[in-house]
């Protein structure tokens, strides 16, 4: 847990002036200025001393967008995506909010059925967790579109956005993802099952569609069926990573048989390495 705070140190920026990364202004230099804050192109311009003002990593607001639709609950291989959710919820809520940063929750099954304020304190981590842990989802399919739209109408100040999701959603969320990412600094937290993307031989059985609730009887074993539903999955994977790319967002995989915590350090090492590089 200290590995990946310290990672994530500087990572989250606040309007309080600073050492973040992110500019905040532009003025004359004075005697007890760092003279490593210097503008040069701007002193040359202008012709005096002048030093950038830089933003803080402290109390920018945090939200949690969280999926619990009913594909979420389902238990394949390991755990459910539910299971690794709000594991995932726990360490990120409780490590923010140690830091100052004030948090807050959207869940969402078919539409936004619950938002959780953005408030501080510990009170905070239990009120959010204890309304993921007491949710029942709703029946009928994901409209991920209608609730990034939606949490751009709510969460107004510049924030830090997770959206925790196996994003199986009604089509036509992409350009929403995008416009809340100009505004927001936005993580998509992608939770898969092996069974997403691969069926094994389990002969004949009854598939019910977890959200629309569609029945369909098929022969696993087929290899025509196990082809066409890894072709299908292929198709869907290669759609959701062009989608997250035009999007501009960072994103983290969190399989339903992967630790958490050191899939969460494993991306923050990451996004520091390409902050460095940028």
């Amino acid at each position: 847990m200290r590995r990946l705070e310290g990672l994530l140190q500087g990572d989250y920026r606040s309007p309080s002036r600073g050492d973040g990364l992110d500019l905040a202004d532009l003025r004359e230099y004075q005697f007890h200025d760092d003279v490593r804050r210097m503008d040069w192109n701007a002193t040359a311009r202008l012709d005096a001393p002048f030093v950038r003002d830089y933003l803080e990593d402290r109390e920018i607001p945090v939200w949690f967008l969280l999926d619990m639709s009913p594909s979420m609950m389902f238990e394949g291989v390991s755990v459910s995506k539910h299971t690794v959710l709000m594991e995932f919820t726990l360490l990120m809520c409780r490590l923010m909010l140690g830091r100052g940063n004030r948090t807050g929750a959207m869940i969402f099954s078919g539409q936004v059925d619950r938002t959780i304020p953005a408030s501080g304190g510990r009170r905070q981590l239990l009120h959010i967790l204890s309304a993921v842990s007491g949710h029942r989802p709703g029946r009928g399919a994901t409209d991920l579109k209608a609730v990034l739209a939606q949490a751009a109408g709510v969460i107004r100040r510049r924030s830090l956005v997770f959206v925790v999701s196996d994003f199986i959603s009604s089509p036509g969320w992409e350009q929403t993802l995008t416009r809340l990412s100009q505004r927001h600094d936005v993580v998509a937290v992608r939770l898969t099952d092996p069974l997403d993307t691969r069926m094994p031989d389990l002969g004949f059985l009854t598939f019910q569609d977890a959200e629309s609730g569609e029945q369909l009887f098929v022969d696993t074993n087929s290899r025509g069926f196990q082809q066409r539903f890894a072709d299908a999955a292929d198709t869907r994977e290669a759609a959701l990573r062009a989608g997250f790319e035009k999007a501009g967002v960072d994103v983290v995989e969190l399989g339903t048989e992967d630790e958490v915590l050191d899939a969460l350090v494993r991306f923050a090492a990451m996004r520091k390495q390409s902050q460095r590089s940028a």
